[in-house]
């Protein structure tokens, strides 16, 4: 039966020619299937070898090549070190810091132009996709970085034998599996990484991409995504946790989201006997101006700016617990800063609502008790242990600004000499208008005293500190301030007043005024402190602090020792009143 649409003789004609192409077509692409294959594989192998200097070698089972489609289909594809030229390497003293190993069942080449690659031995595609990919990278701290006299031979100058240039529009890596092994430590620290994303756009080698160092190996941009991160912490005792991590080599930006640090049950640190132990969680973290490339090469951080956002860190308080012996200096900021092992330097650190909260409870009271520093602003300048960037500029300052018990407003500037052999610093500030009572979280379980009424005016400070001592002044200027003594009913678990102590206290202690008349010259206090080698950094701030306020309250040395003595005393009379009533017992026992 003839087809009823073939009617005219150049339909047929038409007809017969569309037949004659796609067996040509079918042919053609049969052929190129066999052919092209081998011919790929070995343009792929020679490709690796050549760009790595024969470091590493590509392999793979099976290609197939969609003529029509412009695509080719690799199977099992692998990438691998060759050991014996990198040991050759290592004693030559040349050798990468980071080994790539990679895996992959199938990768798809979008869009490949193989007649240019043949004739013009030009590389062109538009897309390649690994789907899968497991990626291990080996890290060993070979050298540092180049040095200006090393001549480096670029992955150009490698290839320009074999091809004229390369191409890629963009590289997709889904759903990467990464393991991650850190030869650099006392022991091998391995980590593994899933529902990672790698992107690399515009990768071009040529004669004139060998040049622009704007280009992250060859790469216009590389961006990775990384899900879902968490880790346990060796010590069993924190989770570190990231919802999302990005980052893009052409903004040099790194963001992350939803990133904490997790303790665990209160119960264990109790169980553990650990003294203070931490929180932390923020919305956001931006990095920015951040060289991963040195950082990838030799594990230095450096950084123009990292931003802070909305975040909590909370410290908890154990008073049973053990406090650490030996000297305490490590907690002082600028020296731990020193004490990092890697090289690192941030230019700015922009803290924006910080809720910083201590939590405690008190030794006499058992009672729960916090301080609190809200919607905590600021910026942090020159952090660093760069031995370069620090002979240029020694010093790291600190401005904030908070509420103290989300009520007075506080300034601080502090100031610490990173290469002070006395790791000297300075810090000083204000807080004020506040309302006292507003300090009774605190006052109450950690002080047995109750703030029964008082406005701050204005509490002030400037001192100057090293590991040594603690100098300076402070002004406490307030009104109206009544306090009450307080005792804890351990039968009813609650406190009860004094009203003897509260009386004498506020009558003979206390003074209800600084200054003590409207006019009057304000009393303000010299403070000396000297740091005991087992006293942490806050605790010296604070124990500094803690002298001027109280002398400016009324309560000064001379005072404080008056009371302590009378203390003793009152002691020692009760003890000698109930020896005599023992006495008084076993004579009447004789009658």
């Amino acid at each position: 039966m003839k087809l009823s649409f073939l009617r005219h003789t150049w339909q047929k004609f038409l007809a017969a020619a569309f037949v004659v192409f796609l067996l040509m077509v079918t042919v053609v692409a049969y052929f190129v299937n066999r052919h092209w294959a081998p011919i790929l594989a070995t343009e792929l192998r020679n490709t690796v070898l050549a760009s790595s200097d024969s470091l590493y070698q590509a392999d793979f089972t099976d290609a197939e090549l969609h003529i029509v489609q412009g695509k080719v289909i690799v199977h099992n594809l692998t990438l691998k070190p060759n050991l014996s030229v990198y040991n050759r390497q290592l004693a030559r003293g040349i050798a990468p810091n980071n080994l790539y190993t990679l895996k992959v069942k199938r990768i798809v080449f979008k869009h490949i132009h193989p007649l240019k690659l043949y004739y013009k031995r030009k590389l062109d595609i538009t897309q390649i996709v690994l789907s899968a990919p497991e990626l291990r990278v080996s890290y060993q701290l070979n050298h540092q970085l180049s040095k200006p006299s090393q001549k480096k031979i670029s992955a150009w100058q490698r290839i320009k034998g074999l091809l004229k240039s390369v191409h890629i529009g963009e590289v997709m890596l889904n759903d990467v599996k990464l393991t991650y092994q850190d030869y650099s430590g006392n022991k091998l620290d391995i980590s593994e990484l899933k529902e990672m994303n790698l992107t690399g756009k515009d990768l071009l080698i040529d004669s004139v991409t060998q040049f622009d160092s704007t280009r992250f190996y060859y790469f216009k941009d590389v961006q990775a995504e990384l899900n879902n991160f968490s880790r346990p912490a060796d010590n069993g005792l924190y989770t570190y946790r990231i919802n999302q991590l990005q980052y893009s080599t052409l903004t040099s930006q790194l963001k992350a989201r939803g990133v904490a640090l997790l303790p665990a049950a209160d119960s264990v640190f109790f169980n553990r006997h650990v003294r203070t132990w931490f929180q932390f969680d923020a919305d956001t973290l931006n990095l920015s101006g951040f060289d991963f490339k040195k950082y990838n090469k030799v594990r230095s951080l450096n950084a123009a700016r990292l931003l802070i956002g909305r975040s909590n860190l909370t410290v908890f308080s154990n008073p049973e617990g053990q406090s650490k012996k030996g000297d305490r200096l490590i907690t002082y900021p600028h020296v731990a800063i020193r004490q990092v092992k890697s090289n690192f330097k941030l230019d700015t650190v922009d803290l924006h609502r910080i809720h910083i909260t201590y939590n405690g409870y008190g030794k006499k009271s058992h009672k729960p008790g916090y301080v609190s520093f809200y919607n905590t602003e600021g910026r942090i300048f020159n952090i660093t242990n760069d031995s370069a960037a620090l002979k240029r500029n020694p010093i790291t300052l600190v401005k904030l600004r908070s509420y103290l018990m989300e009520s007075g407003p506080v300034e601080a500037e502090v100031s610490f000499n990173l290469t002070d052999s006395a790791k000297s610093f300075t810090y000083k500030g204000s807080v004020g208008p506040m309302d006292l009572e507003k300090m009774n979280k605190a006052t109450m379980p950690f002080g047995l005293i109750k703030i029964a009424s008082g406005k701050l005016d204005r509490l002030s400070f400037d001192f100057k500190a090293d590991r040594y001592k603690t100098k300076g002044k402070v002004s406490f200027l307030y009104h109206d301030l009544k306090v009450r003594i307080l005792k804890m009913d351990t039968l009813a678990d609650r406190y009860r007043h004094r009203t003897i102590a509260s009386i004498l206290a506020n009558a003979l202690v206390v003074k209800r005024h600084n200054p003590d008349f409207l006019g009057g010259t304000p009393r303000e206090t010299d403070v000396t402190y000297i740091r005991q080698p087992d006293t942490p950094f806050f605790k010296t701030v604070w124990k500094s602090l803690a002298i001027g306020i109280k002398a400016g309250a009324g309560y000064d040395a001379a005072t404080e020792k008056m009371v302590k003595q009378h203390i003793a005393q009152r002691i020692d009379d009760k003890k000698r009143r109930e020896l005599r009533r023992q006495l008084r017992r076993r004579r009447q026992g004789r009658r």
